[in-house]
């Protein structure tokens, strides 16, 4: 902007008093965060869009330990920004928590819907994660994603329905039944749900007989016994 006045020291004062006026509104705020360092494409262009549309200038210096977003400006704008980035770590932090979670509960149980040639298929994780948390919670229903339609999933019958009216089966394996479809040696006993189990062997079984041969190098006096664990 232009000043025009009576004399070149009213000029030269407004400027000053202009200037001073300015520089008492500035703030500058800085943001220190691990989770900055996960900033991608979407984020960035965000910051982009906040400097664009408030009066501040953003700084990302991830290249500090921990990296930085430095915001400048008008005071009320910087608070204003400095709280929507606060929104975009925290959202990087649930979003890493979330993705932690899930894959700890599909170590656990496995969530399946129907194939191709009466084979199943796996939820994605999240998904897996949602369904799971859903029948901890007791929900009757859950509305899922499959083959990119919204299924109704029946968390009781574990049957699921589509908008037509389409309804499908779905799986709840945990990890340790799904074990069981592996073809266990025919001489196994049943563990009758036990995790571990003491189990005394026949001398004339092979098993036995192996074991016999190999401590006998080594070992005259001794006594074998299988331990089972699942």
């Amino acid at each position: 902007f232009q000043i025009c006045g009576e004399s070149k020291k009213n000029v030269d004062a407004t400027e000053s008093w202009l200037k001073n006026l300015i520089l008492k509104d500035q703030f500058e705020n800085s943001i220190s965060d691990e989770l900055i360092e996960n900033f991608g494409e979407t984020q960035i262009d965000a910051l982009a869009d906040l400097q664009r549309r408030y009066h501040v200038t953003i700084q990302l210096e991830n290249k500090l330990s921990p990296p930085c977003i430095k915001i400048s400006g008008i005071s009320k704008d910087v608070c204003f920004v400095s709280v929507e980035v606060q929104k975009m770590i925290q959202k990087i932090q649930y979003t890493e928590e979330e993705r932690s979670k899930a894959e700890l509960v599909y170590n656990l149980v496995e969530w399946r819907y129907p194939g191709s040639n009466d084979s199943f298929v796996a939820f994605d994780k999240l998904t897996n994660m949602q369904l799971e948390d859903a029948k901890i919670a007791k929900k009757p229903h859950l509305t899922v994603k499959i083959n990119k339609n919204n299924y109704k999933v029946d968390l009781n019958t574990l049957q699921a329905s589509d908008d037509q009216g389409k309804t499908i089966n779905i799986h709840r394996v945990p990890k340790n039944e799904d074990k069981q479809s592996i073809e266990l040696p025919v001489q196994w006993e049943d563990m009758q749900e036990e995790r571990v189990k003491l189990v005394t062997l026949n001398p004339s079984c092979q098993e036995y007989l192996e074991v016999q041969d190999k401590f006998k190098k080594t070992c005259p006096n001794f006594v074998i016994e299988k331990v089972k664990s699942w």
